[in-house]
């Protein structure tokens, strides 16, 4: 009889830490489902390895090491989390003969979290140890530009892991601008060199900081959402009541969150999908 949800991320766990595995992004999808599962038949939480060392974003110098040195309070932690899986921790995900049901990976993707969006975002502020004022981005527009590990498009085709030009961001914040000047906030993992151009914009920030979810939450809050091809932009998306606007070719290729008012821009001009 299925007693606990565990969220089994990627990378090599050694219980306490991680080596290697996913970004916050993907991780996330294990998590909340587990969560989600959790809620829904009652069922008691064992904490996931979200501490973990990577050395790509050192080697790359980027800002955000990615080690998540998170603790999620309202779950099996400590002696019995491993007692737990080390002894239990013998069913895939879905299979019901273990005490432990685990969720692995992307799974249905955002299908089963779809009337849980005030519950998960809840519960992913409480891995935060502060407490953060968001007015600050309600009336903004907030841009996600991913470069660090993306690679340049060829052919100017967008595909996973492909960054998305400066040029299209700065098409995007200058037809939003002609309604109204909103400042713009940019939270990005690449260098002041490559973010030249879009930096010369009047009232345009670079926002960022070390700590991702703090950085999910405000993209979240803001007005207009402009997001990069990563599931880092797609949570974004999912927290927010805002406009999220997306490259149409990336749009066009990935399960985007659907619950938010999403936009494509086309022809510039900004469309209802």
């Amino acid at each position: 009889m299925i007693k606990y949800v565990y969220p089994k991320f990627d990378g090599i766990d050694l219980f306490f830490f991680r080596i290697g595995g996913s970004g916050l992004g993907n991780l996330l999808f294990p998590f909340f489902r587990a969560l989600v599962y959790a809620k829904n038949y009652n069922l008691k939480i064992i904490s996931p390895t979200f501490r973990s060392i990577k050395l790509g974003p050192y080697l790359r110098n980027e800002k955000q090491k990615r080690s998540y040195n998170y603790d999620y309070n309202k779950s099996i932690r400590g002696l019995h989390r491993l007692f737990l899986l080390i002894f239990f921790s013998k069913a895939e995900e879905i299979k019901l003969e273990s005490k432990i049901l685990i969720f692995k990976s992307f799974g249905d993707g955002f299908n089963s979290l779809y009337g849980f969006e005030d519950y998960l975002k809840e519960q992913l502020s409480s891995l935060l140890d502060t407490k953060i004022n968001f007015e600050d981005f309600k009336e903004s527009i907030c841009c996600h530009i991913r470069l660090g590990d993306f690679k340049s498009p060829e052919n100017n085709v967008i595909n996973n892991n492909t960054r998305i030009t400066i040029s299209w961001y700065i098409q995007v914040i200058n037809k939003l601008r002609e309604k109204e000047p909103l400042k713009v906030f940019i939270f990005t993992d690449g260098k002041k060199n490559e973010l030249s151009d879009i930096l010369k914009l009047e009232n345009c920030n670079v926002e960022s900081s070390s700590e991702p979810i703090i950085d999910i939450l405000k993209l979240s809050s803001s007005k207009y959402f402009i997001g990069s091809f990563s599931s880092f932009s797609m949570w974004a998306s999912f927290f927010s009541s805002g406009d999220c606007i997306w490259h149409e070719e990336a749009f066009n290729k990935n399960d985007f969150p659907l619950n938010s008012n999403n936009y494509i821009l086309k022809n510039r001009e900004l469309l209802k999908v």
